[in-house]
């Protein structure tokens, strides 16, 4: 092979390209293309991403648009398709292939979509920004991100991780039924939910203490109030009367109310949820760490432990708040003689070929999630570090415990195919300080 063919890029046309440079071999079907160009009419939706990936020479294939209306994850935009702006795809090509030449081949398919996204960022030269999008159900999108390699599942796994730092940028609401978060926020009446309401002034009249809304209070010819209480007119305010305060009138059921109730309507499925009562996103923006950097040049992942995979679970606290939560459970119920189980969980699946402790497997993790969700009440909490896990169980005596336990055996037994040694320790007679020794002793 000539230096000349080792520099041909083999690349998959969507759209109207005639003519393509001597240094562009076009591939009619997509196989084993490096590049992809596209006109201002080609379809690049997530799904047809995935599959035009699944036939790439890699998966951080570089896009070119060639005229109006290009998606945001275009590695570059020309206007028109020619000659000039043709070799200054193939240029651009040429760099880009070299960044991604950089990035290791993922050692497992388990850590593929981890090592896409922390790939795309450092061959983009990056950050995971956020930025409004009406059209999307989360009315959120990572714009500079390729939809197909974009999750915010995996931004927060790789954060937790230590491979990206993250920075708060908004947070949105949910509907609580389809989770869209195209919502409209309203005041509805308490009654009938009717969002046709109308702001008034509470009149008090001094005399007799008959306090109303003001359409209430009968108007003479001269636009005089009378009190629908005691038939007094009302002459002057501050004197005879005064307003203090305002009420919202339903137009549909006539219903008086201080208090109108403040909805997010669903813009998707018409569901009225109740603000206190919206689920609710946060969103950052994310960049690259140090280690993130190097686990793209080694193409493998740290071993996770079970606190990435507890991350997002409601019951799984961070360790400031495990230790405050400890110490204020166990002295409440030390103080008023109340039960209160503690214990220890730990698996033990040996260890890999660089001596380091064999991580239970993501379907035993999910498994282990669900089955936990199933078993713990509100009260309870834990704090996950490593193969361990520290569970604490609130009004909880010995028997309850022991039971507690043995559901977690069976469900383990029951649903993990894999089988992995799990061993419990009962620590309910330890003090915070043993406790959180047990803890550093795995940290």
């Amino acid at each position: 092979m000539t230096a000349d063919q080792a520099n041909v890029l083999e690349v998959l046309p969507i759209g109207m390209f005639e003519d393509l440079p001597e240094n562009m071999h076009r591939v009619e079907t997509p196989k084993n293309f490096s590049v992809i160009l596209c006109d201002e009419h080609a379809n690049l939706s997530r799904d047809a991403l995935i599959t035009l990936r699944a036939a790439a020479r890699h998966d951080l294939f570089p896009v070119y648009w060639f005229g109006a209306n290009p998606p945001s994850f275009a590695d570059a935009v020309f206007p028109e398709i020619s000659m000039q702006t043709l070799q200054l795809a193939y240029r651009d090509a040429q760099e880009q292939y070299r960044r991604i030449g950089q990035v290791a081949a993922p050692h497992n398919d388990e850590d593929r979509g981890a090592l896409n996204l922390l790939g795309y960022l450092v061959t983009r030269d990056i950050d995971a920004v956020p930025s409004w999008h009406p059209g999307s159900r989360s009315s959120v999108t990572y714009a500079r991100l390729r939809p197909d390699l974009a999750s915010r599942s995996l931004l927060s796994q790789l954060h937790r991780q230590g491979m990206l730092e993250r920075t708060f940028w908004r947070k949105t609401h949910m509907c609580r039924k389809c989770s869209s978060a195209r919502l409209n926020v309203a005041e509805h009446c308490p009654e009938c939910r009717s969002s046709n309401l109308v702001e008034m002034d509470i009149v008090h009249h001094f005399a007799c203490g008959h306090q109303g809304p003001q359409n209430a209070f009968q108007l003479t010819a001269g636009g005089r109030m009378i009190c629908p209480s005691c038939e007094q007119m009302l002459n002057h305010f501050g004197v005879d009367y005064d307003k203090p305060g305002r009420v919202e009138l339903c137009q549909n059921c006539q219903t008086v109310t201080e208090e109108p109730e403040v909805n997010f309507e669903c813009l998707d499925c018409k569901t009225l949820t109740p603000s206190d009562e919206a689920p609710q996103n946060n969103w950052y923006q994310y960049s690259l760490t140090s280690l993130g950097r190097e686990t793209v040049i080694s193409g493998r992942l740290p071993v996770p432990g079970l606190e990435t995979a507890l991350g997002s679970f409601e019951p799984s606290k961070d360790y400031a708040t495990f230790v405050a939560l400890l110490d204020n459970g166990l002295s409440t119920a030390q103080r008023y003689g109340r039960p209160f189980g503690i214990c220890a969980m730990r698996f033990d699946q040996g260890q890999d070929d660089d001596h380091q402790p064999r991580p239970v497997n993501a379907a035993s993790r999910a498994t282990l999630i669900k089955l936990l969700r199933e078993i713990l009440r509100d009260s309870d909490f834990l704090y996950a570090e490593g193969e361990q896990i520290v569970f604490v169980f609130p009004e909880t005596d010995a028997g309850q415990l022991d039971a507690i336990i043995r559901r977690i055996e069976d469900g383990l037994r029951k649903n993990m195919t894999d089988q992995p040694e799990c061993r419990f320790e009962d620590w309910s007679d330890r003090t915070v300080r043993d406790i959180l020794r047990g803890i550093r002793d795995v940290r």
